[in-house]
């Protein structure tokens, strides 16, 4: 089965419910995180939710009854579990960052591999961007990583290039009620060079540090690299969705300035975006704020060609999740091979990149 490499959560998130042509859900209450009850750790992959659509292996969209359970489900759970322990003392940033991906209840304690990953590798914006999402996460008493320093404010002022961190500031400055603030920030976010999440660089983190791992087949480890580097929030949607989509919570609709401001930005998003995710919402937010009917139909053909490009890329990328499956050790070695490839591919340049590279190799 071959999916397409873009990201949806219809539902879940804005990303999708206003790319799906859904309206937007209300915004949820602020998580009490801390509040929460804990619960079990969680294998590697979970069961899906059959409401939803999920981001896959391959950066696909796939509805989620319709994934099928793996052979090697049991040999995952083992290697998830020992994961969990061999990661608990991380003394290398890159490992201390793995340790943080795992920690999805212990948020003080994932607070704590961010933080050590941020302090040794001071440089590495994946290390910036992960513990400035985390620390956006409402906490009673807010955690020392976080209050040491404003760490979404540490992430854009040393990733100044990217708009992401911009965004997520005016999400945060809206929810503080400065609607001047935000404004700003979203205007400093239409200038941007570019904008990355750094979603497309968790595959090769992963695999760097499974595929040294002995006594499991390499399917296994692939296949689990693939599925962590699959996890996670789109950090961005609920805030681009309150900034720019969601007006039913106000008592009058967004000011021109906002809404001139989320056109620019999402104009640029979907033209420098990173990950077909970005630039799909990119996409929709400027069709959402476009100024006349002129500037709308050129968002919604932007769209339907963002939408092109991801199938596209989708006939000409190999099914390596398909081949991990295999009874085969030949395709299965195969498979691994292309993952591997694949994985590097996108951190060195980014989804939407390596697929237009692998898209004009397919012409030749």
């Amino acid at each position: 089965m071959k999916f397409l490499p873009f990201v949806a959560a219809c539902g879940v998130a804005f990303a999708t419910s206003v790319a799906c042509g859904q309206a937007p859900p209300p915004l949820p209450p602020p998580a009490q995180r801390d509040a929460e009850p804990p619960s079990p750790p969680r294998s590697v992959p979970t069961a899906p939710d059959p409401a939803v659509v999920i981001r896959t292996p391959t950066g696909a969209e796939a509805r989620g009854d319709v994934a099928p359970a793996s052979r090697w489900q049991a040999d995952l759970d083992r290697l998830d579990a020992d994961l969990r322990l061999r990661l608990m003392t991380a003394s290398e940033p890159g490992i201390a960052w793995l340790a943080g991906e795992l920690e999805e209840t212990d948020v003080e304690s994932q607070l704590r591999h961010y933080a050590a990953a941020r302090v040794a590798a001071p440089n590495e914006r994946l290390y910036l961007a992960s513990l400035g999402v985390a620390c956006m996460q409402p906490m009673r008493p807010v955690q020392p990583a976080c209050d040491a320093v404003d760490r979404l404010a540490d992430w854009a002022r040393r990733d100044a290039d990217n708009g992401v961190p911009s965004l997520l500031l005016a999400g945060r400055a809206q929810k503080r009620g400065e609607a001047d603030s935000a404004a700003s920030f979203v205007e400093q976010a239409a200038l941007a060079s570019r904008f990355d999440d750094y979603w497309s660089e968790r595959a090769a983190r992963w695999w760097s540090y499974l595929r040294a791992i002995d006594g499991v087949d390499p399917a296994v480890r692939a296949k689990a690299a693939a599925n962590y580097a699959a996890t996670g929030d789109l950090p961005w949607a609920l805030p681009l969705r309150a900034l720019c989509a969601d007006d039913r919570d106000k008592d009058r609709e967004r000011v021109p300035r906002m809404r001139t401001a989320c056109a620019s930005a999402g104009a640029a998003l979907a033209d420098r975006g990173t990950t077909f995710a970005l630039r799909r919402v990119g996409a929709r937010i400027a069709e959402i704020n476009a100024a006349d009917d002129k500037a709308r139909g050129l968002a919604q053909r932007q769209h339907a060609a963002i939408l092109a490009i991801a199938a596209r890329c989708a006939q000409v990328t190999p099914d390596f999740a398909a081949a991990f499956e295999s009874a085969a050790a030949a395709d299965r070695a195969k498979g691994v091979e292309q993952f591997a490839a694949w994985a590097s591919a996108q951190a060195g340049e980014g989804e939407v990149r390596a697929c237009e590279r692998r898209i004009a190799a397919a012409r030749k």
